[in-house]
């Protein structure tokens, strides 16, 4: 029994052992950009019709990219930004470019629910597999006694980085150029995940859009959020570990 429980052990810890990036701001950018840095860690800053805008990326594994996202409103009418609209291309070291598939929030909800569902029953099995070999390997005499039930954890909260990188401290009356400060602190969804959301003049917003990355297609990224109907481009490369 006590080697069963460290084989399920090791299982479960296998699954949960998932590595945290971030990717460093590319020395050549698309359009004017200042780099910011919060807590030690890499941004980019946009200024352009209106809005105020600074990006991170990071990573949960290799593939579970999340662009961060501050945005103040800085102009003098209310506009729309909706996360569905984002753009992210991948390119590997040889410069081919591959479209990367970015969520809106619900869709990522399924998706990674329906994720978690497939890699619980995956442990489940594994562990099931290991016990059968086990008990027949075992000396019959004895007699095992019974198992425990094991269901895959689901996090309520998507956003798995946004409690290490935060943009809202680069609100734009900290930074030179502030027409004016933002009227409170930035709207954050529970979940983290960014939504469509009407921005209104002095107003900020702060959350994550996620992008399922694909390698090779990982050297680089160019990811273009678009608010008002402009494009910010911001590229980002050199992905370093965290932890």
């Amino acid at each position: 029994m006590r080697t069963t429980l460290i084989l399920l052990g090791t299982l479960l810890g296998f699954s949960a052992c998932v590595s945290t990036f971030y990717y460093r701001p590319s020395a050549s950018q698309p359009g004017q950009m200042d780099a910011v840095y919060t807590k030690g860690l890499p941004g980019l800053r946009s200024q352009q019709f209106g809005a105020d805008l600074t990006a991170g990326l990071s990573a949960r594994g290799e593939k579970d990219l999340e662009l961060l996202i501050y945005l103040y409103n800085d102009g003098d009418s209310a506009y729309t930004f909706d996360p569905k609209e984002v753009k992210a291309s991948g390119y590997d070291a040889f410069g081919q470019m591959k479209p990367l598939r970015v969520f809106g929030a619900e869709e990522y909800i399924r998706w990674k629910n329906t994720r978690d569902i497939l890699i619980g029953s995956a442990i489940v099995i594994g562990a099931v597999v290991a016990i059968v070999a086990i008990s027949e390997a075992t000396d019959h005499k004895s007699h095992g006694s019974g198992g425990g039930n094991n269901a895959a954890a689901r996090h309520s909260n998507y956003s798995t980085t946004l409690d290490w990188i935060d943009f809202s401290v680069n609100t734009s009356y900290l930074l030179a150029g502030a027409l004016r400060p933002p009227t409170r602190a930035p709207e954050m969804p529970e979940d983290g995940l960014l939504r469509e959301h009407t921005v209104y003049p002095g107003e900020a917003i702060q959350g994550v859009v996620k992008i399922r990355g694909s390698e090779p297609f990982l050297h680089r990224i160019l990811v273009e959020v678009p608010v008002k109907g402009a494009y910010h481009k911001f590229v980002f490369e050199n992905r370093t570990r965290v932890r």
